[in-house]
C-alpha cells in the first residue's frame, strides 16, 4: 500500500511532465513543421488570386449589365426612342452580353477547380467533386443551372475581401514580430514604432426620420486623435533589447499558429462551398 500511495503521485507527476513536454514540442515545433510554411503560401496567394477573381466577375458581370441597364432605363425615359435603339441594343445583348455571362460562367468553374486544386495541395483537403458531365450539351446546361456553379462564383466573388484582410494580417504579423526580434538591432532609434501621418477626427452623429420629420443629433464633443505616435518600441539599453527580442520570438510562434488558425479556417470554408462543384474541363472533358 505505502509503494502504490508513493508511486501514484510520481506516476501523476510524471504524466503532468510529459503532457507539458508534448504541449512544448507542439508550440514550439510550429517553426520545423512543413504544414506551416504550406498555409503560409496559400494566406499568401489569396490576395493576388481574390484581385484575379474579382477582376474577372466584375468585368464579365458589368457588360451585361450594363445593356440591361439601358434597355430598362430606355423603356422608362424614353419609350419612343426604345423603338429606334432598342433593338440593336437588344442584338449587342444578345450576341455579346449573353456569350460573356457564359465565358465567365465558364471560367468561374475552372478557377474553382484551381482553387480546389490549391487547397487539397497546400491545406490537406479532400474536396469532391461533382459527376462529370457526359456530353457537351449536359456541361452548358450544368454551366447555367447547377447550383455548384454559383456556389463557385459566391465563393470567388469572397476571396477578394477574405484575401484583403489576409493580407493585413500577415503584413502586420510578419513586421510587429520583426520589429520585436530585431530590437537590438534598434534599441537606441526613437523613430522605431507605430505612428499616425496626420490628426484623425470622428464626430458622433445621430439622425432620426419619421413622417417627414427628420432630426439630427450632433455631439458637441468630437472625438479626435492628434497626429503623434501610438506604439513606441523604443528601448535604450541592450538588455531591454534582448529581452524584448526574447519575447518577439515568443510572439513569432503565436502568429505562426495564428496563421494555422486562419489556414484551417479557409480549408473549412472552401470545402464548404466548393463540395460537388463541377469538375474542369481539362481534366474531365465530356464525350
Amino acid at each position: 500500500m505505502k509503494s502504490t500511495r508513493t508511486s501514484s503521485p510520481l506516476a501523476a507527476g510524471r504524466t503532468a511532465l510529459d503532457r507539458l513536454r508534448g504541449w512544448l514540442r507542439w508550440f514550439v515545433g510550429v517553426v520545423v513543421r512543413k504544414r506551416t510554411y504550406a498555409n503560409v503560401a496559400y494566406l499568401l496567394l489569396a490576395f493576388p488570386l481574390g484581385i484575379g477573381y474579382f477582376t474577372v466577375l466584375v468585368t464579365g458581370i458589368a457588360i451585361p449589365a450594363g445593356l440591361t441597364f439601358g434597355l430598362v432605363d430606355m423603356a422608362r425615359t424614353e419609350p419612343v426612342a426604345l423603338l429606334i435603339a432598342g433593338i440593336p441594343l437588344l442584338l449587342v445583348l444578345l450576341c455579346i452580353g449573353i456569350p460573356t455571362v457564359l465565358v465567365v460562367l465558364f471560367a468561374s468553374v475552372e478557377l474553382t477547380a484551381l482553387e480546389r486544386v490549391l487547397a487539397d495541395r497546400l491545406l490537406d483537403t479532400d474536396i469532391p467533386t461533382a459527376d462529370p458531365a457526359p456530353t457537351l450539351r449536359e456541361r452548358v446546361r450544368r454551366l447555367v443551372f447547377d447550383r455548384g456553379t454559383w456556389k463557385g462564383v459566391g465563393y470567388l466573388g469572397s476571396k477578394f475581401v477574405l484575401g484583403l484582410a489576409t493580407f493585413f494580417l500577415l503584413a502586420f504579423g510578419v513586421t510587429f514580430t520583426f520589429v520585436l526580434v530585431a530590437a537590438p538591432l534598434h534599441y537606441r532609434n526613437q523613430l522605431v514604432g507605430i505612428h499616425l501621418g496626420g490628426p484623425v477626427e470622428f464626430v458622433p452623429e445621430l439622425t432620426y426620420q419619421h413622417a417627414g420629420w427628420v432630426i439630427d443629433v450632433v455631439s458637441p464633443v468630437p472625438l479626435s486623435l492628434a497626429e503623434g505616435e501610438l506604439i513606441s518600441f523604443y528601448i535604450d539599453s541592450l538588455g531591454e533589447a534582448l529581452a524584448l527580442s526574447a519575447i518577439g520570438v515568443l510572439v513569432g510562434l503565436v502568429v505562426l499558429h495564428l496563421f494555422n488558425a486562419v489556414a484551417w479556417l479557409f480549408a473549412r470554408y472552401t470545402e464548404l462551398l466548393l463540395r460537388d462543384t463541377q469538375p474542369s474541363i481539362f481534366s474531365e472533358p465530356p464525350e
